[in-house]
């Protein structure tokens, strides 16, 4: 004697999952293989995967390079990035504060922020505490989170080129605060 499922609408619900995931996969692999999305979208899902859909990273730092090349500032920061972490590339600093900075030279507030803390780490570039502090203001001029707080730890600390002033330093963590509560998610 057959028997019956406790829930007779169990077997179709898993259909209709198994039809979910399986359409969720494909979107993800056509994202990640065909250029359905731009080349920046597409690494970056390349670059995090999503559900159902393992990281590429050699694909990501292909879609970024190419991008980078044809003069694409956020493909260039994030192809800054995977060269700075060693991600499907050799480590290389040299190579990060190259695309860092041409993503910087053109209003890229992240890249900025990335290359000024490659400037006073001294990888990569020649350790420069001015430069650093140059690439700092101008991140945290375009309202960049970590780039405001860390402009504020610089001026309560006397760091990071900054000449010690706690006054300004109390006013930018303050400018900071409400920089991280308007931040979008993302870059």
């Amino acid at each position: 004697m057959k028997r019956l499922p406790a829930n007779p609408a169990a077997p179709l619900a898993a259909a209709a999952r198994r039809v979910a995931t399986a359409a969720l996969l494909a979107g993800g692999l056509a994202l990640c293989g065909a250029a359905l999305a731009g080349p920046v979208e597409e690494g970056r899902l390349c670059l995090r995967g999503a559900e159902g859909v393992p990281a590429n990273l050699p694909r990501a730092f292909e879609l970024f390079s190419a991008a980078a090349k044809k003069g694409d500032a956020q493909a260039a920061y994030y192809l800054g990035m995977m060269y700075k972490n060693g991600m499907a590339v050799a480590r290389d600093f040299k190579a990060a504060a190259h695309w860092l900075e041409f993503a910087a030279k053109r209003q890229t507030p992240a890249a900025m922020f990335a290359l000024a803390k490659l400037y006073l780490s001294g990888e990569g570039v020649k350790r420069d505490e001015i430069a650093a502090r140059r690439w700092i203001e101008k991140a945290a001029d375009l309202e960049y989170p970590e780039a405001v707080m860390a402009m504020a730890i610089g001026l309560r600390d006397g760091s990071m080129g900054f000449e010690r002033n706690e006054a300004l330093a109390e006013t930018q963590m303050r400018f900071a605060n409400r920089a991280f509560k308007q931040a979008t998610p993302g870059m």
